[in-house]
């Protein structure tokens, strides 16, 4: 494998030349990428490199400038110009210093660059090898660090760090940077297309960083997908909502991806900025009741993970607030939007609470707080859902509390229970559960458990031999002559006459 290295100041550019070919598959291995030739003598005097590909032209120290140098100390790395047609003069000055060939950027293609690639000859095979295992090591190495960075491994944070030749205690700031719909863009691309755009990314990322902090930078950027989301991870000397704003604005520009930025406290070594990570975690999701796109993480206390601890309701409370009974539904939405909007609860427990009140079958369609930015777009699909589901089922729409009830007095029905207990058990107020039993069950709490319970014994009549008593006894009727009262009021028949008419 021989090792390449590119220097161009367009970021398109760089990132134009390191998909054009399969690199590896010709024998060749991407060492970095440069936007000037200081940058990239910085690392040909770090990693070394067998070509060199630069364009002529470019700002701080051009290509004849860095031609120079690296005859001076590398000359056995041989260099490929890129130019513009307006650029001969430079490219003569650059033949005269030695260069090994040069290609115009309007004919550039996979052909013309594989054959001018072919041309240069090389030496010292093994060496090259040697060294690119050994940069393969150093990379593995500050993906080892990031990860103990990313769970707040402090423990093992400053030896890592060591190992992959990072100083723990310089003075830094992080980034946390969500990319909006990451998943659904994720979808649309192959593997190859997926790792591709994340070291496009992380090069405009890092290129942004150090075009605002200039000399003053430790730009470190890690890809992360922990907690159950994606997120890039970045680490810079001095964090400011600038460079926040510089990114939002590249990223849109470059790759038509939103991004949701959130902002650590510089702090004066890796160990405690790892601390101070974690509170990013755990404050990211207060952002979802906000339509901002950048924020401290100071700024967004932690979430409760409790609907007990939220601050101004409680799960009765929202229940009731969700009032399928008023004839005005929007305005019961808003005010329903308007008490969730208030109880700011987690969005797991945003997620968890629904899940609850809606049936198997209209859970695939339940907009999950997960697959949204923020509260807001959120619930607009969730009143979509909603009144979708009321026109739908019409006069068989059930409240979704209603609905919970019913499972919840099938399963319990041959239990003392009350209407009370069936109140507390979907969070209502026992009151309004007699009125919202009524009305979209026609008949009492009283009545709708009888007749289940009716129902289980006749179903028993029909199809055993068991004692009566019995039945009637473990069905939830403690007493007996009552329950023979009752049976005969509503089948016609004494329980007995029953089970000769179905047996017989």
């Amino acid at each position: 494998m021989k090792k390449v290295l590119i220097v161009d100041d367009d970021f398109l550019v760089r990132t134009y030349l390191k998909q054009m070919i399969d690199w590896e598959a010709h024998g060749f291995y991407i060492i970095g990428d440069a936007k000037n030739g200081r940058e990239a003598l910085e690392i040909l005097q770090r990693d070394g490199a067998d070509i060199l590909i630069a364009d002529v032209s470019m700002p701080i120290m051009d290509g004849i400038e860095l031609t120079r140098n690296v005859k001076k100390f590398s000359p056995r790395t041989h260099i490929l110009i890129l130019s513009c047609h307006d650029d001969f003069v430079y490219v003569k000055e650059a033949m005269k210093l030695g260069i090994d060939d040069y290609l115009l950027k309007n004919d550039l293609s996979e052909e013309t660059l594989l054959d001018a690639l072919k041309k240069i000859s090389f030496d010292a095979e093994e060496n090259t090898e040697i060294e690119r295992l050994a940069l393969i090591g150093r990379k593995k190495l500050r993906e080892d660090f990031f990860k103990a960075f990313d769970a707040g491994d402090t423990d093992k944070l400053e030896k890592l760090a060591a190992d992959a030749e990072i100083n723990s205690q310089v003075q830094a700031a992080a980034f946390m940077i969500i990319p909006r719909a990451w998943h659904e863009r994720e979808k649309f691309l192959a593997d190859t297309e997926r790792e591709n755009f994340l070291a496009a990314f992380a090069e405009m990322t890092l290129n942004t960083c150090r075009n605002f902090l200039g000399e003053k930078i430790l730009p470190l950027i890690f890809v992360s997908e922990r907690a159950g989301f994606f997120h890039w991870g970045l680490i810079v000397e001095s964090g400011t909502r600038e460079i926040a704003e510089r990114l939002q604005n590249f990223s849109k520009l470059y790759f038509n991806l939103e991004l949701k930025i959130f902002l650590s406290p510089p702090k004066k070594n890796l160990v405690e900025l790892s601390l101070a990570w974690k509170k990013i975690y755990d404050a990211r999701a207060n952002s979802f009741y906000s339509d901002e796109k950048i924020f401290s993480a100071e700024e967004l206390p932690p979430l409760e993970k409790k609907i007990s601890a939220a601050p101004k309701t409680s799960g009765r409370e929202l229940i009731e607030a969700l009032n399928f009974i008023d004839e005005d539904f929007s305005a019961a939405l808003k005010f329903f939007r308007e008490k969730l909007s208030e109880a700011k609860l987690h969005p797991k427990i945003l997620s968890a609470f629904f899940a609850e009140l809606f049936a198997e079958s209209e859970k695939n369609l339940l907009p999950r707080p997960s697959q949204a930015e923020n509260f807001s777009e959120w619930f607009a699909r969730l009143e979509k859902f909603l009144n979708e589901l009321r026109d739908r089922q019409g006069k068989d729409f059930l409240h979704p509390a209603i609905r919970l009830a019913l499972k919840y007095i099938e399963a319990h029905c041959r239990e003392e229970i009350s209407q009370t207990d069936v109140a507390d058990a979907v969070h209502l107020n026992p009151s309004y559960f007699s009125t919202l039993f009524k009305k979209f069950l026609g008949k009492g709490f009283s009545d709708y458990l009888t007749e289940i319970r009716i129902a289980h014994v006749k179903a028993r009549l029909s199809t055993t031999s068991e004692k009566i008593k019995a039945i009637a006894e473990t069905e939830g009727f403690s007493d007996y002559q009552y329950f023979v009262k009752i049976f005969k009021r509503l089948t016609g028949l004494t329980p007995s006459q029953y089970r000769e008419k179905f047996l017989s």
